[in-house]
């Protein structure tokens, strides 16, 4: 009974040396030798299934190891990522520029490629504001669709330097041959009391309805400080950016206030601004979020947290921060 299995023990062995050459073997042709499967299949005598399945099981049991040699291979790791942290669609991850003018500027150039290819015929896009929007208007690719619309998603500043939200919606209209509309209204007044009033408008409430309706929209992401850009064209004093601060506002989205976990603040300024809420925004099927640099790592969290963002295109220094700013302590 002993040298019974001891045989049976050691043909076992021999089986499983067979397997595991043979696993080889095939992983060899295919990644060494760069045979086909069905090539494979034919050369040993087995089904392209079986030689399928042979080598997904080298990958599963690390017989085969995959290494993609190019550093955007670790933008990709970002991005994949910031996807499984925030349930986001796509996560575009590009390597930090030290200078933000050429960082803002690539930014602009990869998400205008990808917000291209989700425009198709009959599409409403939605525009949101700001220097790096700009940069994505500037670098559409001219296509010509039946029946495009470009909105914007929030009223206008006083002064212009070639960022304000009817001046980007204009500009994405001309690349895409599209209409425009204009939200025509400041982004903040005076009050609420005036807020309620320019609502009310038939207009604004047209350009409402058709934001309603986007299936796309492109936003940036801002932070709160003294130095934001809210803060410098002058929209808001520093008396409000005060407030912002002591009410808990880390960041915005066409200027909507938020706190780091993504939620609205409860302060005046929410109260005076003429925009797309967040909740009509939340209903539009892909938003594209186009924002960088560290100094906006918090701002960047806020708004992935907010549940507003489908895509996300940033750089990896300031993705690195993200992630570090909600891994679990």
């Amino acid at each position: 009974m002993g040298l019974r299995r001891a045989e049976s023990r050691e043909l076992r062995d021999m089986e499983q040396d067979l397997e595991l050459y043979e696993k080889v073997h095939i992983a060899w042709l295919y990644y060494m030798e760069n045979l086909t499967q069905s090539e494979i299949a034919d050369r040993l005598g087995l089904t392209r299934l079986m030689v399928h399945r042979t080598l997904q099981k080298c990958l599963q049991e690390g017989l085969v190891h995959i290494v993609i040699n190019h550093p955007l291979v670790y933008c990709q790791s970002l991005g994949s990522q910031l996807e499984s942290v925030f349930g986001l669609k796509s996560a575009w991850v590009i390597p930090t520029s030290p200078d933000y003018e050429v960082l803002r500027r690539n930014l602009g150039t990869i998400a205008a490629r990808l917000v291209g290819r989700a425009v198709a015929s009959g599409t409403i896009v939605g525009v949101g504001w700001g220097t790096t929007l700009a940069e994505v208007a500037r670098h559409l690719l001219r296509k010509s669709h039946d029946n495009v619309t470009v909105v914007s998603l929030l009223g206008g500043l006083i002064k212009s330097a070639g960022n304000n939200s009817y001046e980007v919606a204009l500009q994405v209209a001309d690349a895409l041959d599209a209409v425009c509309y204009s939200y025509m209204a400041p982004m903040f007044v005076e009050s609420a009391e005036d807020r309620d009033a320019i609502l009310r408008l038939r207009h604004i409430q047209a350009v409402q309805d058709l934001i309603r309706r986007a299936s796309v929209a492109i936003v940036g992401v801002g932070e709160v400080s003294a130095d934001c850009t809210l803060a410098r064209m002058g929209p808001l004093s520093a008396s409000d950016v005060d407030s912002l601060l002591k009410a808990g506002a880390v960041a915005d989205i066409l200027g909507n206030f938020i706190d780091k976990n993504g939620q609205l603040v409860e302060v005046d300024v929410n109260q005076r601004v003429l925009t797309t809420d967040l909740e009509v925004l939340k209903e539009i099927d892909n938003v594209f979020a186009v924002t960088g640099g560290l100094k906006k790592a918090q701002a960047i969290s806020a708004a992935l947290r907010s549940g507003c963002i489908d895509n996300i295109i940033t750089d990896a220094q300031t993705a690195e921060q993200v992630l570090q700013l909600n891994r679990p302590f």
